[in-house]
C-alpha cells in the first residue's frame, strides 16, 4: 500500500486548483454565489485559463457543486421545488443559447461584459 501523497508533492497547478475549488465551494455554500462570481475570475487570473475556457470549466464545476448544495439546502428545508423546476427549464434554454453566443464574443469583450455584470450585481446588493 502506497502512503498518501502530501500536498507538497502535488504539482503547483493541481494545488492551485484544489485551493480555488475550496474557496469556490465555501462561497457557494455560504452565499449561493460561486461559479461565476468567484470561480471564473480565479480560473483566469490564478490558473491561467482563457476567458472562454474559464466559463466552460466553471459551468462543469457548478453542476457538481450545485448538486451537493442542493442536497444540503433541501435537507434543511430551504428549497422551493416548484420555483426551482420553473427556473431550471428556463435556464436550460438560456444556457444553450448563451453558450452558442459566447463563442462569437471575443475574450476581451466577454471579460468586460462579465465585469460590468458583477459590478451591477454588487451595487444592487449594496443598496437594495
Amino acid at each position: 500500500m502506497m502512503p498518501p501523497m502530501s500536498t507538497t508533492k502535488l504539482p503547483r497547478r493541481a494545488t492551485a486548483a484544489l485551493a480555488t475549488g475550496t474557496l469556490d465551494g465555501l462561497f457557494s455554500g455560504l452565499t449561493g454565489v460561486g461559479g461565476g462570481a468567484i470561480l471564473v475570475p480565479l480560473l483566469v487570473s490564478l490558473l491561467g485559463l482563457s476567458q472562454h475556457k474559464a466559463h466552460g470549466t466553471s459551468l462543469s464545476v457548478i453542476c457538481m457543486v450545485g448538486f451537493i448544495g442542493f442536497l444540503e439546502y433541501s435537507r434543511q428545508g430551504y428549497m422551493d421545488f416548484t420555483m426551482a423546476a420553473g427556473i431550471t427549464v428556463g435556464s436550460l434554454v438560456g444556457v444553450y443559447f448563451g453558450a452558442k453566443t459566447m463563442n462569437l464574443v471575443p475574450a476581451k469583450q466577454l471579460r468586460q461584459a462579465f465585469a460590468i455584470f458583477l459590478i451591477f450585481v454588487a451595487i444592487r446588493m449594496l443598496f437594495k
